[in-house]
């Protein structure tokens, strides 16, 4: 039944012919325990996000991106946290090695680089950086009807953990940025992403680069 603040809205906006339907919806949880995991694979992106969310300082991150081109350069693919773990003892255990070729590494700095990745993973950072990484066509889909699926992520214990969070809210809003096209205005939206997060993201975005989505209300 209406309300009289719903009676109210529909009059501002000019809705004579309103009416409610019921739509689909997918809760997601990037713990994986109340719905679908939303695993963001942020590693494949380098080392930004570890490094933002381990609270790394410039020479830590500069070991960091040394660790990541050792990697790169003999086909290693760091899939999770603990690929990234394991690469991390290898520089270590072959510091001297890669001096001449990829720079000084430091074991302090990599013992540093351990501790961060130990804190990110007791928030439960292994569910975010790991796989299967979640897909943004997989936020975007229709029913058999061709209503569109209303995704609701759970807050409930991903909020105690606020790096984590907005490590996640800044992973999709970045792919949001790059993958969808930009078409200008729109006489109907297409997408609408609500969010209440604003201040988590601002705390803890740190370096990492923020850009507003076009589909932000």
């Amino acid at each position: 039944m209406a309300t009289t603040q719903d009676r109210r809205t529909r009059q501002q906006l000019g809705l004579t012919d309103f009416e409610y339907d019921s739509v689909p919806v997918v809760f997601w949880d990037v713990l994986g325990e109340a719905g679908p995991p939303g695993a963001g694979d942020g590693l494949r992106h380098g080392p930004l996000a570890p490094r933002t969310h381990a609270d790394l300082n410039d020479t830590q991150a500069g070991v960091l991106t040394l660790t990541f081109k050792v990697a790169d350069d003999n086909g290693l693919l760091l899939l999770d946290l603990k690929d990234l773990r394991a690469m991390l003892e290898q520089s270590a255990t072959n510091a001297a090695q890669f001096r001449a070729r990829y720079g000084n590494v430091s074991t302090t700095s990599i013992g540093a680089i351990q501790r961060g990745l130990l804190a990110l993973e007791g928030q439960g950072g292994e569910r975010f950086f790991g796989e299967p990484a979640l897909e943004l066509d997989d936020l975007l889909q229709t029913d058999g009807d061709g209503h569109g699926v209303v995704n609701i992520l759970g807050p409930d214990k991903l909020m105690q953990t606020p790096k984590l969070y907005s490590t996640f809210l800044l992973w999709m809003l970045s792919e949001l940025f790059e993958q969808l096209p930009e078409v200008g205005d729109l006489d109907n939206e297409a997408r609408v992403l609500l969010r209440r997060s604003a201040p988590v993201v601002r705390r803890h975005a740190g370096a990492l680069e923020t850009r507003s989505s076009r589909w932000s209300a």
